[in-house]
């Protein structure tokens, strides 16, 4: 697959390519250039783009830890959403991927994989940083901070791998068409902070379409996606960000539903705990733009 149809999350100078994929060295800094205009660049193929990594031996802290894990673990994860930060006065940009969720695990235990009490494992990376937005039963409402990459993997690689043929679909007409079909779909919205210094590029796969050809009508409702948190101080973009679902039946506006910490409270109203829900919708002003895989001649 040559460079024209094949679109890498390049990961810093210095970078060594094997199997087709572009693997970290965990010291470099920045991203290969994107298009001009990221709504222009082919869909991602979500279902064959993958996030591997290879940790580092380390010692679990926890007395009961069961993990089996002398020689690091290598690990290979689905990619559920992506988002490109632009700095439209300088021009520069960062991306970051939203990995698939698992269930926590001790790895390569003899038996009973699953820990007890579960929770809910995904991550968010850079091509330097990862956060963890790992969801448990109830939550102290503090948001995860990002930590280096360096010291934690031999190596981290992200493969954001394109369809081959891929279409805008320019009216709704095209959009309710290609909704009665089994293609691939992906969305992208495009929005702008508060502020407008920053441009957001939201790509992600429409899992649910609802759609009524009698009337032209399509909605978009899907996610998890990665948003950004305009409430949030923290001065990392990779700390901004936050999963949300998105929902939109216009290419001009959008509306998303942000996870957040949530009261869980009695019959009288005392707050019990604080888990992690949707539960704070925002509408925005954006640009969505839908695609379709179409068949390679």
């Amino acid at each position: 697959m040559n460079e024209l149809t094949r679109r890498e999350f390049q990961l810093g100078v210095g970078c060594l390519l094997a199997g087709g994929s572009i693997v970290a060295p965990l010291s470099g800094s920045g991203l290969a250039a994107e298009p001009s205009d990221p709504m222009d660049a082919p869909m991602c193929d979500f279902q064959t783009s993958f996030m591997t990594w290879h940790s580092r031996p380390r010692k679990d802290p926890r007395p009961h830890a069961r993990h089996n894990v002398p020689h690091g673990s290598m690990v290979r994860i689905q990619l559920e959403a992506l988002i490109d930060v632009v700095d439209k006065k300088s021009g520069t940009s960062e991306r970051f991927v939203l990995i698939a969720p698992c269930r926590t695990e001790w790895v390569y235990a003899e038996d009973r994989l699953f820990q007890i009490p579960s929770a809910e494992f995904r991550n968010i990376y850079s091509s330097t940083d990862g956060r963890s937005l790992t969801e448990s039963l109830t939550t102290d409402g503090k948001p995860s901070q990002a930590r280096a990459t360096a010291n934690r993997y031999h190596f981290l690689t992200f493969d954001v791998n394109p369809h081959q043929n891929t279409r805008t679909l320019t009216s709704v007409e095209e959009i309710v068409k290609a909704s009665a079909t089994k293609t691939p779909l992906v969305g992208r919205t495009q929005i702008d902070d508060p502020n407008g210094q920053l441009s957001w590029t939201l790509e992600y796969p429409i899992k649910t379409m609802n759609f009524m050809p009698k009337t032209n009508s399509f909605q978009v409702d899907t996610g998890p996606i990665l948003v950004p948190d305009y409430d949030s101080k923290a001065d990392k973009p990779i700390n901004r960000l936050e999963m949300a679902y998105v929902a939109y039946n216009r290419l001009d506006r959008a509306e998303l539903i942000l996870r957040r910490p949530t009261p869980i409270n009695d019959k009288d109203g005392k707050q019990l705990c604080q888990v992690l829900h949707y539960s704070e919708v925002r509408e925005e002003k954006a640009r969505n733009v839908l695609l379709a895989a179409m068949p390679v001649e």
